[in-house]
C-alpha cells in the first residue's frame, strides 16, 4: 500500500504541464484614441484599475462565478453621440461625487450603464441594480429627458444605493458611536421598537419630533396589536445597526435639508447620530452629503 501510494505520488509531478489559450479581452483600450468615448474608458480603466462598460452583453452581467444574477439588461445605442451623453449624465449624476481614492478603492469592478435593466426575480424594471461584482445605472433616453426635479430625485436614490451597496457589500462600517443600541445584546433585542399612540387612528399620523427626539431618523407609521388585541396605531422604528444605517441615509437622501436643520438642531440623539455619520462619510468618502448629489440648474 505504502508503495502503491508513493508511485502515485511521484506520478503527480509526471503529468503534462497544463496549457490554456490565451484570450485577449473582448474590449481595446486606447488612451490616446481619437474616438471620445474609447479614450474616456480607457483613461478610467488606466486610472482606477475598473470598467467602465457602455455595451453590456450577458458575460458582463449575468454571470457572477458559480452564481447567476437573475437580470437582463440591453446596451444603448452604440452611437457616439448617444453615448458621450450617456457618459456626462453618470458623471453628473453619480461619479462627479466621489474622490479619486474612493473610485480606486471602494468602488465595484464594473459599473455598467445599459438601457434598460430587468430584474427576472421580480419582472420588474428598475434604475439601478447591484452586485458584488458591478452596479449597473439605468441611462437611456427617458432618463436624458427628466426635468431638474427628476434628476435631483434620481441622483439622490442613487447614491443611497451606493452608500448601502457599500455596507452590505464591502463592509463599510460606521463608528460604533452612531449607534442607538451599540452591542448585539442590546440592538437584538429592539429590531423592532414600537411606539403607539393610544386612541389614534389610521389618518392620525403623529407628530415626527417624538420619533426624532428617540434619535430615529424615519418610521413608518402602522398598526399593532395593543392590549386585549385591540389594533393600535402608532410608529414602527427600525434600530438592527443595518436597518438603523439605512434608514438614517434614507432621512439625508429624502428629506429637505432645511427639515433635517431643524431636526438635528432640536434632537441631542438625533443629531449625535447624524454629526458621526456625517462626518465619516467626509473622512472616508471625501463627500459632504448635502452637495454631493445633482443640483438643479434651474
Amino acid at each position: 500500500m505504502f508503495l502503491w501510494c508513493g508511485l502515485l505520488f511521484v506520478g503527480c509531478f509526471d503529468d503534462e504541464t497544463i496549457h490554456a489559450e490565451y484570450v485577449e479581452y473582448g474590449r481595446v483600450y486606447d488612451t490616446t484614441s481619437t474616438d471620445p468615448v474609447v479614450r474616456y474608458l480607457s483613461q478610467y480603466y488606466c486610472k482606477y484599475g475598473k470598467l467602465l462598460i457602455l455595451d453590456p452583453d450577458t458575460a458582463d452581467y449575468m454571470f457572477n462565478f458559480q452564481s447567476k444574477n437573475d437580470v437582463h439588461m440591453v446596451q444603448p445605442k452604440q452611437e457616439t453621440e448617444s453615448l458621450l451623453k450617456r457618459l456626462q449624465f453618470i458623471e453628473e449624476m453619480f461619479l462627479n461625487g466621489y474622490r479619486d481614492d474612493v473610485k480606486y478603492n471602494l468602488f465595484p469592478n464594473a459599473i455598467i450603464v445599459a438601457d434598460s435593466i430587468q430584474n427576472l426575480n421580480t419582472g420588474q424594471y428598475v434604475n439601478i441594480y447591484t452586485t458584488t461584482y458591478y452596479i449597473a445605472f439605468l441611462v437611456n433616453d427617458g432618463s436624458l429627458d427628466m426635468s431638474e426635479e427628476e434628476k435631483e430625485t434620481l441622483s439622490r436614490s442613487w447614491n443611497k444605493t451606493f452608500l448601502d451597496y457599500c455596507t452590505k457589500k464591502i463592509g463599510w462600517m460606521v463608528p460604533e458611536e452612531f449607534y442607538l443600541y451599540p452591542t448585539d445584546e442590546e440592538f437584538g433585542k429592539k429590531e423592532n421598537w414600537w411606539y403607539p399612540f393610544p386612541g389614534a387612528k389610521e389618518e392620525d399620523v403623529a407628530d415626527m419630533n417624538l420619533v426624532w427626539e428617540k434619535g430615529y431618523p424615519t418610521a413608518k407609521w402602522d398598526w399593532n396589536f395593543g392590549d386585549n388585541w385591540t389594533m393600535e396605531w402608532g410608529y414602527a422604528m427600525s434600530s438592527s445597526k443595518a436597518g438603523y444605517l439605512e434608514k438614517f441615509f434614507e432621512f439625508l437622501f429624502t428629506t429637505p435639508q432645511e427639515t433635517i436643520d431643524k431636526a438635528i438642531a432640536d434632537h441631542e440623539k438625533l443629531k449625535k447620530a447624524h454629526d458621526i455619520l456625517d462626518q465619516a462619510l467626509k473622512d472616508d468618502f471625501g463627500i459632504d452629503y448635502r452637495t454631493m448629489t445633482y443640483k438643479s440648474k434651474k
